[in-house]
């Protein structure tokens, strides 16, 4: 199934967007969506331009394509709009009635699902798109942008548009801070592949945007299947603490049973369950021989290794440290395991990792979490011109700009006729 266009954007399908709460502006700052509504009922078309920007340097902008599909299908005006709100109450009732449905199961959430869809046929009879009223212009994900310049350039009515600022300005911002964030561990890595595992970090919903986001940043992979989907790919992982529990603290066992079980995917050992991690990459590396392709660290920062004991003093001893790194990658080649890879995770950070690689500590791939959803990425939208000449607040002004290209918004989205994906 195609899941971009000709011109390589991702197609609006992918987001998996709630077009009918889109349109209806239930998901706008209610001031956007009453400006909309006072525009339609004045009957004013009055065009005007806007350009969405952030206010950092060296940022990697993301969430493009998602705004562009916001702007694709939700774009538009209704024929009557005393009748889309009574049609989008029904659909709403609909909606929630196929929740609650959803712990029946069977013929009842069938129902409930067709009744929902007839809701949303409904609503859609009063809804006009924008079509060839909204031009966009746009760069790309993964472009790098600073401060101001403009990312997204929208020319419309306004009314066409307001209820929809809210919406593509979040993804831009929560798009964007999660692939600048990744291009920095990234680049701080200095090639060797970075892991995203940010899943435990955040709410579920967010994972497939986000996932997508730390792939534009250069990531090498995601913890899980929906965080690979907009892409692709599926996702990656080794075995939890929590199944070597299982098998009574003992990691090769559980690690032998991976291998059972999951045949034809890297085989890597999580090594600090007993704090001990030298000891553990080492029987492992003894049981599996080729086939283990590598170890994970992952001490907690609240602990010492055992293999640093009888050394501490001169350095911080806690956490996945430089000296344990050196221990483990020593203690595996005088036993001549030189191709187990040392993978290490916990509490990475751009600077720490820029840290590891300056003081040439032999890591093979860094697996990081929390701080690549921290941080701020902040998206506006002004208007700055009206009807073709220049409008807007004290400060904002047109920015002319030869990298914004046109978007073919009709080619996001399926047209009459054109078959379902399969």
């Amino acid at each position: 199934m195609e899941t971009r266009t000709s011109d390589g954007r991702l197609v609006a399908w992918i987001f998996d967007l709630p077009v009918v709460e889109l349109r209806a502006g239930y998901r706008a700052a209610v001031y956007f969506d009453r400006s909309r509504r006072i525009l339609a009922a004045e009957r004013d078309d009055t065009q005007v331009t806007m350009q969405v920007f952030q206010r950092s340097d060296a940022m990697v902008a993301c969430g493009i394509d998602e705004a562009l599909a916001v702007l694709a299908l939700g774009a538009g005006s209704f024929t009557d709009a005393a009748a889309a709100d009574e049609a989008f109450a029904g659909y709403l009732a609909a909606r929630n009635r196929t929740r609650w449905a959803r712990s029946l199961g069977g013929s009842a959430y069938v129902e409930a699902v067709r009744a929902q869809v007839e809701a949303e046929a409904n609503f859609d009879r009063h809804w006009q798109p924008a079509g060839g009223e909204l031009r966009v212009l746009a760069l790309r994900d993964g472009d790098r942008v600073d401060a101001w310049e403009p990312v997204v350039e929208v020319t419309a009515p306004y009314r066409l548009v307001a209820h929809l600022e809210s919406v593509y300005l979040g993804v831009l911002a929560r798009r964007t801070l999660v692939a600048t964030n990744v291009r920095g561990v990234v680049d701080a890595a200095g090639g060797k592949p970075v892991l995203f595992f940010g899943d435990r970090y955040d709410h579920w919903a967010t994972q497939g945007g986000d996932g997508y986001a730390a792939f534009v940043g250069g990531a090498q992979g995601v913890a899980t299947d929906a965080q690979a989907a907009w892409w692709g790919e599926r996702g990656l992982g080794t075995i939890p603490h929590a199944l070597i529990a299982t098998f009574q603290g003992d990691t090769v066992a559980a690690v032998a049973a991976f291998a059972r079980h999951v045949p034809g995917v890297p085989l890597i050992a999580l090594v600090d369950f007993h704090n001990d991690s030298v000891a553990t990459s080492l029987a492992c590396a003894r049981e599996f021989g080729d086939r283990l392709w590598g170890v994970r660290l992952d001490t907690s920062s609240t602990m010492v290794d055992r293999s640093l004991w009888p050394e501490m003093g001169d350095f911080n001893p806690t956490g996945v440290n430089p000296r344990l790194v050196q221990k483990v990658r020593r203690a595996l080649d005088a036993e001549g395991f030189q191709h187990v890879r040392v993978i290490v995770s916990g509490g990475f950070t751009a600077d720490r990792i820029q840290a590891f690689e300056a003081a040439g500590v032999p890591v093979d791939s860094y697996a990081v979490g929390s701080s690549l959803l921290k941080g701020t990425a902040d998206y506006t939208a002004d208007v700055v011109l009206r009807e073709g000449r220049p409008c807007a607040k004290v400060g904002r002004f047109y920015r002319p700009s030869e990298r914004l290209r046109p978007v073919e918004l009709a080619s996001l989205s399926p047209h009459r006729g054109q078959g379902a994906p399969v």
